[in-house]
């Protein structure tokens, strides 16, 4: 059930480490929230998360979106995954006290830093993760950047403005999503697309593999090479369609008893 136009907040927090993060709250008028994290080099105000968000909240979801450490408007400089946890949780614990449940749903990078975040802070009230072309662990990407769809991904006003990144933590020991997953017994929907240029499909395959239960997997044979929020632009019902019959299930948003699809009224992404 499609509902009102969300309000929207743009606010700034800090990470338990001080840095400081900018974050934009949908409010789709529920006191349950789904975390939307962005996945590298991608930022909170790119359309595709700014749709993503906006659909979910005409649902009555509240929706948290920002920007990771050295992305966007928010400070510091990115890690690949060694400080980004705590980007997450500032967000998770900043709207904890008005949000008594909290999901997520993370694209590429996010994905993966979701589930490290949640397994550290067990405390905090995780109700389900949807993972999205995210990687297991870092060490397996094989990148195949000729593909059509990367260059469709990077436009020149990306290109022109790249992530602030800490260089020398690229040789550190990184969290690996498949370790995370195989402690979280929250729902997972683990959602992989056909020919990904960037993360194959095989890391779906091992993170279902390890995962506790419950966990479920949507692989998505969209073509084009697609690779993360990629999918939103080019086969928005299909995915949006996917996304919303998972959380029917394990997360439906306040007042809603019966899974409803979530494709009724989405208008392909301009």
């Amino acid at each position: 059930m499609r509902r009102g136009e969300p309000i929207v907040r743009h606010s700034d927090l800090e990470a338990d480490d001080g840095v400081r993060l900018r974050v934009t709250h949908f409010s789709g008028g529920g006191r349950r929230l789904i975390v939307l994290a962005p996945g590298f080099w991608r930022r909170r105000a790119d359309r595709e998360n700014v749709f993503v968000a906006r659909h979910l909240a005409h649902r009555g979801y509240d929706v948290a979106s920002f920007d990771f450490r050295g992305h966007g408007d928010s400070e510091g400089h990115y890690g690949f995954g060694t400080e980004e946890w705590r980007d997450f949780l500032a967000v998770a614990e900043a709207f904890r006290p008005t949000h008594p449940e909290i999901a997520a749903l993370g694209f590429s990078m996010g994905g993966s830093i979701a589930a490290d975040a949640m397994v550290r802070r067990p405390d905090l009230p995780w109700r389900a993760l949807i993972m999205v072309s995210a990687p297991s662990d870092l060490v397996r990407l094989r990148p195949r950047p000729w593909k059509a769809a990367a260059w469709k991904m990077m436009s020149l006003g990306r290109a022109t403005r790249p992530p602030r990144v800490d260089w020398r933590r690229l040789s550190e020991a990184k969290p690996r999503a498949e370790a995370a997953v195989a402690q979280l017994r929250i729902p997972k929907l683990i959602v992989t697309l056909e020919d990904d240029w960037l993360v194959r499909p095989s890391h779906g395959d091992r993170l279902q593999a390890l995962a506790a239960e419950p966990v479920e997997r949507s692989h998505l044979a969209v073509g084009r090479s697609l690779h993360a929020d990629a999918v939103v632009r080019f086969a928005p019902v299909a995915f949006l369609g996917v996304v919303g019959e998972f959380l029917g299930r394990h997360f439906p948003p306040d007042g809603t008893t019966a899974p409803e699809r979530a494709d009724a009224d989405v208008a392909v992404i301009p």
